[in-house]
Protein backbone atom coordinates (compact mmCIF):
# COMPACT_ATOMS: atom_id res chain seq x y z
CA UNK A 1 0.00 0.00 0.00
CA UNK A 2 3.19 2.44 1.12
CA UNK A 3 4.35 1.85 -2.05
CA UNK A 4 1.30 2.46 -4.80
CA UNK A 5 0.97 6.12 -1.89
CA UNK A 6 4.70 7.05 -3.09
CA UNK A 7 3.99 6.39 -7.24
CA UNK A 8 0.80 7.84 -6.86
CA UNK A 9 2.64 11.14 -5.15
CA UNK A 10 5.60 10.93 -7.67
CA UNK A 11 3.58 10.86 -10.38
CA UNK A 12 0.84 13.68 -9.12
CA UNK A 13 4.08 15.59 -9.43
CA UNK A 14 5.12 14.68 -12.46
CA UNK A 15 2.33 16.11 -13.98
CA UNK A 16 2.36 19.12 -11.97
CA UNK A 17 5.77 19.78 -13.59
CA UNK A 18 4.53 18.90 -16.63
CA UNK A 19 2.24 21.84 -16.87
CA UNK A 20 4.09 24.14 -15.61
CA UNK A 21 4.35 26.60 -18.22
CA UNK A 22 7.05 28.98 -18.26
CA UNK A 23 6.52 32.35 -19.97
CA UNK A 24 9.99 33.85 -19.71
CA UNK A 25 13.87 32.58 -18.99
CA UNK A 26 15.20 33.09 -15.16
CA UNK A 27 18.18 35.25 -14.36
CA UNK A 28 21.07 33.81 -12.67
CA UNK A 29 22.31 34.92 -9.17
CA UNK A 30 26.15 35.39 -8.96
CA UNK A 31 26.40 32.41 -7.19
CA UNK A 32 25.08 30.24 -9.80
CA UNK A 33 26.81 31.51 -12.34
CA UNK A 34 30.41 30.72 -9.89
CA UNK A 35 29.04 27.29 -9.01
CA UNK A 36 28.25 26.51 -13.08
CA UNK A 37 31.09 28.49 -14.42
CA UNK A 38 33.33 26.38 -12.60
CA UNK A 39 32.02 23.17 -13.64
CA UNK A 40 31.24 24.09 -17.31
CA UNK A 41 31.28 27.68 -18.46
CA UNK A 42 34.88 27.34 -19.08
CA UNK A 43 35.01 25.21 -21.84
CA UNK A 44 31.06 25.69 -22.95
CA UNK A 45 30.64 29.84 -22.97
CA UNK A 46 31.87 30.87 -26.06
CA UNK A 47 33.74 34.72 -25.77
CA UNK A 48 32.88 35.57 -29.95
CA UNK A 49 29.38 34.19 -30.10
CA UNK A 50 26.49 37.05 -30.30
CA UNK A 51 24.17 34.89 -28.42
CA UNK A 52 24.15 31.14 -27.60
CA UNK A 53 22.21 28.19 -25.45
CA UNK A 54 23.90 25.95 -23.69
CA UNK A 55 21.94 22.34 -22.71
CA UNK A 56 22.88 20.20 -20.07
CA UNK A 57 21.02 17.46 -19.24
CA UNK A 58 21.04 15.22 -16.13
CA UNK A 59 21.92 11.92 -17.54
CA UNK A 60 23.98 12.73 -20.63
CA UNK A 61 26.62 15.04 -22.06
CA UNK A 62 26.18 18.82 -22.87
CA UNK A 63 25.66 20.61 -26.04
CA UNK A 64 25.55 24.54 -27.68
CA UNK A 65 24.34 26.79 -30.18
CA UNK A 66 26.07 29.32 -30.94
CA UNK A 67 25.39 32.43 -33.50
CA UNK A 68 28.04 34.75 -34.63
CA UNK A 69 27.64 37.89 -36.64
CA UNK A 70 28.96 41.26 -36.17
CA UNK A 71 32.57 41.94 -34.14
CA UNK A 72 34.89 40.53 -37.40
CA UNK A 73 32.53 37.42 -37.19
CA UNK A 74 31.39 36.27 -40.92
CA UNK A 75 27.89 34.85 -40.01
CA UNK A 76 27.03 31.19 -39.15
CA UNK A 77 25.69 28.83 -36.41
CA UNK A 78 27.67 26.56 -34.49
CA UNK A 79 26.84 23.20 -32.60
CA UNK A 80 28.93 21.67 -30.00
CA UNK A 81 28.77 18.28 -28.42
CA UNK A 82 30.13 16.23 -26.42
CA UNK A 83 30.25 12.67 -26.60
CA UNK A 84 31.71 9.39 -25.56
CA UNK A 85 35.35 8.44 -26.82
CA UNK A 86 34.91 4.77 -28.08
CA UNK A 87 38.30 4.53 -29.50
CA UNK A 88 39.87 6.04 -26.54
CA UNK A 89 43.12 4.34 -25.43
CA UNK A 90 43.93 3.92 -21.92
CA UNK A 91 45.65 7.55 -21.71
CA UNK A 92 43.30 9.04 -23.94
CA UNK A 93 40.49 11.17 -23.20
CA UNK A 94 37.20 9.02 -22.34
CA UNK A 95 35.21 12.46 -24.08
CA UNK A 96 35.53 14.36 -26.72
CA UNK A 97 33.97 17.61 -28.13
CA UNK A 98 32.81 17.92 -31.48
CA UNK A 99 31.28 20.67 -33.53
CA UNK A 100 29.94 21.80 -36.84
CA UNK A 101 28.90 25.09 -38.09
CA UNK A 102 26.52 26.62 -41.07
CA UNK A 103 27.29 29.86 -42.76
CA UNK A 104 24.38 31.82 -43.18
CA UNK A 105 23.47 35.41 -44.33
CA UNK A 106 23.26 38.36 -42.21
CA UNK A 107 19.72 38.47 -41.39
CA UNK A 108 19.19 34.53 -40.20
CA UNK A 109 21.98 35.38 -37.85
CA UNK A 110 20.66 38.80 -36.71
CA UNK A 111 16.74 36.72 -36.40
CA UNK A 112 18.62 33.88 -33.94
CA UNK A 113 20.76 36.47 -31.92
CA UNK A 114 17.98 38.62 -31.49
CA UNK A 115 15.62 36.01 -30.23
CA UNK A 116 17.87 34.85 -27.55
CA UNK A 117 18.90 38.25 -26.53
CA UNK A 118 15.01 39.16 -25.88
CA UNK A 119 14.51 36.07 -24.20
CA UNK A 120 17.30 36.94 -21.95
CA UNK A 121 16.08 40.80 -21.75
CA UNK A 122 12.87 40.43 -20.55
CA UNK A 123 13.82 37.00 -17.65
CA UNK A 124 12.45 37.36 -14.21
CA UNK A 125 12.77 34.88 -11.15
CA UNK A 126 10.18 32.10 -10.89
CA UNK A 127 10.08 30.89 -7.73
CA UNK A 128 7.17 27.94 -8.86
CA UNK A 129 9.43 25.44 -10.84
CA UNK A 130 10.31 22.35 -8.65
CA UNK A 131 11.67 19.04 -9.96
CA UNK A 132 13.99 16.61 -9.63
CA UNK A 133 16.28 15.81 -12.38
CA UNK A 134 15.75 17.72 -15.78
CA UNK A 135 17.55 19.53 -18.47
CA UNK A 136 19.22 23.14 -17.62
CA UNK A 137 19.00 25.27 -20.66
CA UNK A 138 21.45 28.78 -20.29
CA UNK A 139 20.49 31.58 -22.43
CA UNK A 140 22.49 34.57 -23.65
CA UNK A 141 26.25 36.10 -24.23
CA UNK A 142 29.81 36.66 -22.40
CA UNK A 143 28.11 38.98 -19.95
CA UNK A 144 24.55 38.45 -19.17
CA UNK A 145 23.17 34.49 -18.83
CA UNK A 146 19.66 33.37 -18.28
CA UNK A 147 18.37 29.97 -17.35
CA UNK A 148 15.24 27.82 -17.87
CA UNK A 149 14.68 24.17 -16.27
CA UNK A 150 13.11 21.42 -18.03
CA UNK A 151 10.40 24.29 -19.66
CA UNK A 152 6.87 22.96 -19.95
CA UNK A 153 4.32 24.67 -22.51
CA UNK A 154 4.94 28.50 -22.76
CA UNK A 155 7.41 30.79 -24.41
CA UNK A 156 10.65 29.02 -23.16
CA UNK A 157 9.69 25.66 -24.15
CA UNK A 158 9.15 27.75 -27.61
CA UNK A 159 12.23 29.07 -27.32
CA UNK A 160 13.94 25.72 -26.27
CA UNK A 161 12.37 23.84 -29.76
CA UNK A 162 13.16 26.54 -32.30
CA UNK A 163 17.04 26.34 -30.95
CA UNK A 164 16.89 22.97 -31.18
CA UNK A 165 15.63 22.50 -34.34
CA UNK A 166 18.03 24.77 -35.28
CA UNK A 167 20.52 22.35 -33.76
CA UNK A 168 19.59 19.71 -35.98
CA UNK A 169 19.55 21.95 -38.90
CA UNK A 170 22.97 22.93 -38.81
CA UNK A 171 23.86 19.24 -37.93
CA UNK A 172 22.49 18.47 -40.64
CA UNK A 173 24.19 21.44 -43.01
CA UNK A 174 21.25 22.26 -44.17
CA UNK A 175 20.52 26.46 -44.98
CA UNK A 176 16.57 25.67 -46.32
CA UNK A 177 15.76 23.98 -43.36
CA UNK A 178 17.34 26.60 -41.02
CA UNK A 179 15.63 29.36 -43.10
CA UNK A 180 12.61 27.93 -42.49
CA UNK A 181 12.62 28.20 -38.75
CA UNK A 182 12.84 32.03 -39.25
CA UNK A 183 9.09 32.56 -39.36
CA UNK A 184 8.83 31.03 -35.40
CA UNK A 185 12.04 32.69 -34.99
CA UNK A 186 10.66 36.10 -35.44
CA UNK A 187 7.20 35.47 -34.07
CA UNK A 188 8.22 34.49 -30.79
CA UNK A 189 11.02 38.09 -30.48
CA UNK A 190 7.54 39.59 -30.75
CA UNK A 191 6.02 37.90 -27.81
CA UNK A 192 9.41 38.16 -25.73
CA UNK A 193 9.63 41.69 -27.16
CA UNK A 194 5.93 42.13 -25.34
CA UNK A 195 6.98 40.92 -21.82
CA UNK A 196 9.14 43.98 -21.10
CA UNK A 197 8.27 45.87 -18.67
CA UNK A 198 5.50 49.18 -19.52
CA UNK A 199 7.33 51.61 -17.88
Amino acid sequence: MKKRIILLMALLMAVAISLQAQSRLEPMTQTQQKLWGEKYFRTWLSRRASQQMLIFPSFSFPSALYVYYGHGESERLQVKWCEANKDAGPDEPKLKLDSIEVKTDKATAVAFSDLIDHAVATCMFNDQRRGLDGTRYFFGDKIRVATAWSPGPGNCKRLTDVLEKAMTAVRNQDQEELKALLPEVESLTEVFKKLYPKD
